[in-house]
């Protein structure tokens, strides 16, 4: 059978599809977190070539664990960032809580303990969207507000004590996906992508956008502002004490020191993904590379043996290098 080559007009029509996702990488909105993930595959290409065993099956699933529970938390994260509400500065009380009471309760089985821990989550994100979301209150002085009053619960619960747990986490501390993937990576890639699609399909994200990009011509145009906010502050929430389950299942024990420092590890997946910081551009799975990034360059300080006070150190430095380029992205594109 002769067929007759494809006439350059063809040709052109199936690299059309091709050509826009080039063309979309390297908007303006989007040359942050385009960069990223070549940054990231870059990293990933030099550890490689000059650290020996980088590629391990060992080291890759450091790599993977340090990256699950942060990533989550990014995600909800993200939600308060694209509405224009900066940062919810109580995922970190909220994760160390979780881990208490998920050691305390495992008893009852990992299932319903994680249901339990991420209901209390929502909870506690329901608070904030209400106070936030319809009352109007300020983001940042509510979120430190209720992380006081989260941690001082988790005092007077715990006793100030650790709390080892008594049941079988097995599955979600270190059980594996068809003995390849950790279940806690699988459950990160399964969140961050559902996210993604909710946020870019759904009549609550178009809104959640809206609200980031003009919160004023949001209210002229008829949003639903309330409902939305309060919708993201629960998702965030669920997702910090779903971050804390992590962190109790790896340690085997809940204590309110375990996760309390997601918050900043969070926000600096958030912004270093390309999550603008005045909220309405990037997307969710902006903030799951931000976390890979960021797993992949700790790893290596790791392995090179840097002390922790370098590796805080060029963590602070590369969120001061995102904000900062982030700001000169958005004045040009204004």
């Amino acid at each position: 059978m002769v067929t007759s080559p494809a006439s350059p007009k063809d040709a052109a029509v199936r690299a059309t599809p091709l050509l826009d996702l080039v063309i979309e990488a390297f908007r303006p909105e989007r040359v942050q977190a385009t960069g990223i993930k070549i940054v990231t595959l870059g990293l990933l290409l030099w550890g490689w070539l000059t650290i020996d065993n980088f590629l391990s099956p060992t080291n890759i699933n450091a790599i993977m664990y340090s990256m699950a529970a942060v990533g989550i938390a990014a995600v909800g994260m993200a939600f308060i960032t694209l509405s224009g509400n900066l940062f919810m500065l109580s995922m970190g009380a909220t994760a160390a809580i979780s881990t208490v009471i998920f050691a305390s309760i495992l008893h009852i089985g990992l299932l319903p303990t994680v249901v339990i821990v991420m209901l209390i989550g929502a909870l506690i994100g329901l608070v904030q969207g209400i106070i936030v979301g319809v009352a109007g209150a300020n983001p940042i002085i509510a979120t430190i507000a209720i992380s006081s009053i989260v941690m001082g619960f988790g005092a007077y619960y715990s006793g100030g004590l650790t709390i080892v747990g008594q049941g079988d986490a097995t599955w979600l501390a270190v059980g594996k996906f068809f003995s390849i993937l950790p279940n806690q990576v699988v459950l990160f890639f399964a969140i961050a992508i559902a996210a993604d699609f909710i946020v870019q399909r759904s009549r609550f994200g178009l809104e959640l956008r809206l609200i980031g990009l003009n919160r004023d011509a949001a209210t002229l145009a008829g949003l639903r502002i309330g409902r939305s906010l309060v919708i993201a502050f629960v998702v965030a929430g669920m997702l910090a004490a779903l971050s804390g389950a992590l962190f109790a299942s790896q340690a085997a024990q809940g204590n309110l020191k375990l996760g309390a420092g997601i918050d900043f590890d969070a926000i600096a997946a958030v912004l270093v993904g390309g999550v603008s910081i005045r909220g309405g551009h990037g997307r969710i799975v902006d903030a799951a590379f931000g976390a890979a990034f960021l797993a992949v360059v700790g790893n290596i300080l790791l392995v090179e043996g840097l002390p922790i006070e370098v590796q805080l150190a060029v963590k602070g430095l590369v969120v001061i290098l995102a904000v900062v380029f982030g700001a000169l992205v958005g004045g040009k594109r204004r």
